[in-house]
């Protein structure tokens, strides 16, 4: 069913203001930037009050699943998009930019597909894949993550690629054909590659930062079109974040051309103390550190966090993540109840803060 702005907000408060006065889109505009949220689609039909909020705040949706493979082709040569087609309605109705999220990874893939890249149709898989999901939606999309987590020494691998079955099939050859099928099937999109733990003070991060400065310069000599780098921060505020090389890294990215975004900002507060107003220091404390280094660089063009509220988020069931007193997080702007947290505060002022684009 196709959407209008009416139906997309049935039932919502349509008088939802934004602390301050001015929602995160808004203050993000007025710096030439996008603010934004992962969203599931399901969600924003069934509840109308996340929904207005989404709509209130958010310039830019990423959708957590429904871009991805396992729910755009869950059989081989059948694809699914009711909910995919049902979010770009969502996005146009409400004027959002959308980024999709991703086309080649080595998780959350239909069973079928390991079996596919062991038999030697790789290539033909991929190709087919890429041309039929991000075609259906050329000229509407302003972002893909085309490899999602591609590179990471703690893990097997060679030439700076973990060794994924699209590794196993194609070689280091995988980034390349998936970049050049996507740039095919949509040439006005931005092209990324979209990875995480890049942002602390400790030999993990700096080798994979490392690995990236190693791997970027040979993808784009060989004139694959990668166009933008995602940053992942899901963040932990026991680790140190390491504002001088990251702040390089960065840089160094903006050097090579390529646009920044931003594309899965929470913080998990698994290992802070149980009381709120604890919490919320250092919650805010982490989301303006790492946004103000993030922001100074203006080749970050789009903050999106990993799910506008904690109602529906990973962060309270995942266990990597959650507490485990079972208490709510509260690492995403607004909390359980729709409430704005300190960190919609904290992102607000790193927003009005931040240079100009």
């Amino acid at each position: 069913m196709r959407i209008t702005r009416r139906t997309a907000l049935a039932g919502a408060a349509a008088t939802l203001a934004a602390p301050a006065g001015r929602s995160l889109r808004q203050r993000a505009a007025g710096k030439g930037l996008l603010y934004g949220s992962a969203v599931s689609a399901d969600l924003l039909r069934t509840d109308p009050a996340y929904a207005a909020l989404v709509a209130l705040d958010c310039a830019i949706i990423v959708p957590e699943i429904e871009a991805k493979w396992a729910a755009t082709e869950p059989e081989q040569g059948r694809f699914s998009f009711a909910g995919l087609d049902w979010m770009m309605d969502y996005a146009r109705c409400h004027g959002m930019a959308v980024r999709l999220h991703n086309l080649a990874w080595g998780v959350y893939n239909p069973p079928w597909l390991a079996g596919a890249l062991a038999s030697g149709q790789a290539e033909d898989v991929l190709r087919h894949h890429v041309s039929a999901v991000a075609g259906r939606y050329a000229g509407e999309v302003l972002a893909w993550d085309v490899c999602n987590e591609p590179s990471d020494p703690r893990w097997n691998q060679a030439d700076d690629l973990v060794n994924i079955g699209w590794k196993k099939a194609l070689g280091a050859g995988y980034v390349d054909a998936a970049f050049a099928a996507a740039h095919a099937a949509d040439p006005n999109a931005l092209l990324f590659i979209n990875d995480d733990l890049l942002e602390y003070e400790d030999a993990a991060s700096q080798a994979k930062r490392d690995g990236y400065l190693r791997l970027l310069p040979r993808l784009l000599a060989r004139g694959v079109p990668v166009q933008g780098f995602g940053l992942e921060a899901h963040l932990r505020p026991e680790r140190k974040l390491a504002e001088k090389p990251y702040r390089d890294f960065l840089r160094e990215l903006a050097g090579m051309g390529l646009v920044i975004h931003v594309t899965e900002l929470d913080i998990s507060d698994r290992t802070l103390p149980a009381d709120v107003a604890t919490r919320d220091r250092a919650l805010a404390a982490l989301a303006r550190q790492f946004l103000d280094v993030v922001l100074d660089e203006r080749a970050v063009r789009a903050v999106l966090t990993w799910g506008l509220t904690t109602r529906h988020s990973w962060l309270a069931t995942a266990p990597e993540v959650a507490r485990t007193d079972g208490l709510p997080p509260r690492g995403l702007p607004y909390d359980g109840l729709l409430q704005p947290t300190a960190m919609w505060r904290a992102i607000a002022s790193a927003l009005d803060h931040a240079p100009g684009r």
